[in-house]
Formats: structure tokens, sequence, C-alpha cells
């Protein structure tokens, strides 16, 4: 648990009450997203969310502001296809939007990269796919000593 002077939020792992908070925020997310005319199906998310909270390799957290959740970040670890060599990789990072423009994402990120390094990893993988913010939020990874390493497509079926 984190807990910042000037910073009013508490960062902390996720726990199962959380887990209204971050389905909301999830489907606000989703809203935002490129993948909005897709069905958010609360079953498949439920199943996902589980995961994240059993799977040792997984990481959740939130930062909650005056007792309410405002943000949330998830995430893994795992080893590369060819090496023993452990790597982690961010998976959902979302601010409510009300929220954003301040620290909160980056110290999610922050908390994030720790427990990655705790639990050996030695890569960070990491970027957006959603289409929010895009030149804002490459712009906060490359500060944090992210490079780009490669391009991610889409294609509709």
């Amino acid at each position: 648990m984190i807990h910042l002077r000037r910073d009013p939020c508490l960062y902390r792992l996720a726990d199962r009450s959380d887990a209204s908070a971050i389905f909301k925020m999830c489907r606000d997310f989703h809203q935002e997203t490129q993948f909005n005319n897709i069905v958010f199906d609360d079953v498949v998310f439920a199943g996902h969310l589980s995961w994240l909270y059993d799977d040792e390799s997984c990481f959740l957290a939130v930062a909650e502001r005056g007792g309410e959740v405002v943000g949330f970040m998830s995430g893994w670890v795992y080893q590369l296809y060819f090496s023993k060599t452990l790597s982690a990789q961010n998976n959902l990072w979302y601010v409510s939007p009300e929220h954003r423009g301040g620290m909160i994402g980056v110290r999610l990120l922050k908390m994030f990269e720790s427990w990655a390094f705790d639990k050996g990893a030695k890569i960070l993988v990491g970027g957006t796919s959603s289409g929010i913010s895009m030149p804002r939020s490459n712009e906060l990874i490359k500060k944090f000593g992210y490079e780009p390493v490669g391009s991610q497509y889409r294609k509709v079926l």
C-alpha cells in the first residue's frame, strides 16, 4: 500500500471488494476505446477479473481517492517463449476521465514496475491499444524509459 503525502490517493493491490468499481470503470473504458462497437460481456470480464485476482503471476492494483476507486492497472508476468527469462506486460490501465492529468496513471505504472521487478521480470512490455489519447499516452510511456519496439495493427473482418 502506498500513500503519498501530497497525493490524496491511496495505491494498493485490489481485493474482491473492488470488483464492482473495477467492473464499472472497465465498462466506461470500453466505451472510450476503439472496441466500443464490440459487446462488453460481463461473464467474460468476470472470468478475466477472477483470473487476475487468483493467479500469482497476475497484478491488479487500484488508486483510491476519498474511498472511491478512480483508477486501476492490471498485468502479469510470464516466461518468454524462448527463454526462462521473465517478462511483464500491462493489460488494462485506466484512470477515470475526471481524475486524469495528474499522477494517478504514473503511480499505478510505477507500482506495476516495482511488482514486476519483485517477481523477477527482466523486461517490461507496455503500451496502449485502446485508441485513447494516443499521442499523450505514447509520450508518457516514453518519458518513463519505454522504447518503441514494433507496431500494432488491426483489421476488422
